[in-house]
């Protein structure tokens, strides 16, 4: 950082990257500023809400929650091709056998 905002009746921040290359700046008042959003942590199932089929569009939508590591969520839909669909079973397929497996069920 070359000068701070109300140094020398500065309006503007002026930067230059380390290890040196050309300054830069940006307003003091925070307007090129973007906040960084919090990451996803997890996603589950909507409950009372069904997945739907869409046989124009070949897409499955399954409703969801969605959970940040702020502790916010957002309500979504985990749209999935017909290949995804395909794959998704199989894989939770395949985690139902492991289920009933460690249940001491059988398969």
């Amino acid at each position: 950082m070359v000068t701070l905002p109300g140094e020398d009746s500065a309006t503007t921040y002026h930067l230059r990257p380390p290890g040196g290359g050309p300054a830069w700046s940006a307003p003091a008042d925070g307007t090129t500023l973007r906040p960084v959003p919090a990451q996803a942590t997890h996603v589950t199932l909507l409950p009372g809400r069904d997945a739907v089929y869409d046989p124009r569009a070949r897409q499955g939508s399954v409703p969801v929650e969605i959970y940040f590591e702020d502790g916010s969520t957002r309500e979504g839909a985990l749209v999935l091709t017909s290949a995804e669909l395909e794959r998704l079973y199989t894989q939770t397929s395949r985690l139902l056998d492991a289920h009933e497996n460690a249940l001491g069920g059988t398969t």
